[in-house]
């Protein structure tokens, strides 16, 4: 998987490979429990099909670990847990992972690459792809919320911002998502408790902005928001231009929170239009359609969805008229922000499924390893 400097994604022909019909079925059939039938269809799959000889390996790696562990029970539903390709500082969002992994009923431990029963994948390195043998015998999961597909070539599975399953390979993790604690029925926001900030008597800011990442798309909306607003209503934020902001303070204060993604993909919303509509702004946005799926769509307009300068500057106009609303309770999210109750069920089902075709293995009688 790599991309060149203007964000196109180039995919190796071979990842048609990871959806013929005999691997399908051979996943299919070891994740439901069918293991001789599974292996057979993969030894078969294997004489074209490199994917399917890294089935082979994995069962072979899984099987030989059953025999030599000392204590069988003690590894038997556990698994190894390696990450590969991320940014420095990643290993500060470890812990949300591994609860998905736990909530999926899944027992975890973490380990360097090399010993991983299942290597976690970002989208920030080349290890994976340069050194193939890393994951020759291992379960490789991509997990990004970047506008980034899947490359099922390398990966065998993904947790990514995608709204298709492609076969069931997939699961949709929005980035947003990750920011939220959903528990019994609570849609809680993770950071409320970290995030200490003055909030504003009054939303004394028109129309705000904050970003580093400067798009044609931002550019053109603020210049036209300028020259209908006048300069001075409109004010724009970011750590690398103003220094250090508490943003949560900034929405507090704005009518108008211009909220663009950085760039359009199926499903892929982020963290900008939650943080507007819990702060109470009306949401100037551009990003794709599906984000109605996600959010409410009221007090939102997608630049997106109406490509109009003039339908958008009229909208902002109307906002001075209307009542802004308060800053939500983080400690729990009113469920009217969102177009459903968000949850991670999906999520921690495939992950359950997924995780077979390490565990399937361990469980075949020792009579026909």
């Amino acid at each position: 998987m790599t991309a060149g400097p203007y964000g196109r994604q180039w995919i190796h022909p071979s990842a048609t490979l990871a959806f013929t019909p005999r691997l399908l079925l051979a996943d299919k059939c070891c994740i439901e429990g069918n293991t001789a039938k599974s292996l057979e269809l993969y030894q078969v799959e294997a004489a074209c099909n490199s994917i399917a000889k890294r089935r082979l390996n994995i069962a072979r790696k899984q099987l030989i670990g059953m025999v030599n562990s000392p204590d069988p029970d003690v590894d038997l539903c556990r698994i190894r847990i390696g990450f590969v390709d991320w940014y420095s500082g990643f290993s500060e969002h470890i812990s949300l992972f591994l609860d998905i992994f736990r909530n999926a009923g899944l027992t975890t431990s973490v380990v360097p690459a090399e010993e991983a029963d299942l290597l976690v994948a970002g989208c920030y390195g080349n290890r994976i792809i340069e050194d193939p043998l890393l994951s020759s015998d291992k379960l490789v999961l991509f997990l990004t919320g970047e506008n980034i597909s899947p490359s099922y070539n390398i990966h065998d599975f993904s947790l990514s911002t995608r709204v298709n399953s492609y076969c069931g390979k997939n699961a949709r993790l929005p980035q947003w998502l990750l920011e939220l604690v959903v528990r019994d029925g609570q849609v809680i926001f993770r950071d409320y408790a970290k995030q200490c900030f003055r909030s504003h008597p009054s939303r004394d800011l028109f129309v705000t902005a904050i970003y580093n990442n400067s798009t044609a798309e931002r550019e053109e909306m603020l210049c036209s928001l300028r020259n209908a607003f006048g300069f001075e209503k409109i004010h724009v934020f970011g750590s690398q231009r103003t220094g250090e902001i508490n943003k949560y303070e900034i929405l507090s204060r704005s009518v108008i929170n211009l909220c663009f993604e950085n760039s359009l993909g199926n499903g892929y919303i982020t963290e900008k239009l939650l943080h507007a509509k819990m702060m109470g702004c009306k949401a100037l946005y551009w990003g794709d359609a599906y984000y109605s799926q996600d959010f409410c769509t009221k007090d939102v307009f997608n630049f997106q969805e109406i490509p109009s300068i003039d339908s958008a500057i009229d909208w902002c106009r109307k906002q001075i008229q209307d009542v802004a609303l308060p800053p939500q309770n983080w400690g729990e999210l009113d469920h009217s922000l969102f177009a459903r109750q968000p949850t991670y069920q999906q999520i921690e089902q495939s992950i359950s499924e997924w995780s077979k075709l390490i565990l399937a293995w361990r469980s075949v009688p020792t009579a026909q390893r």
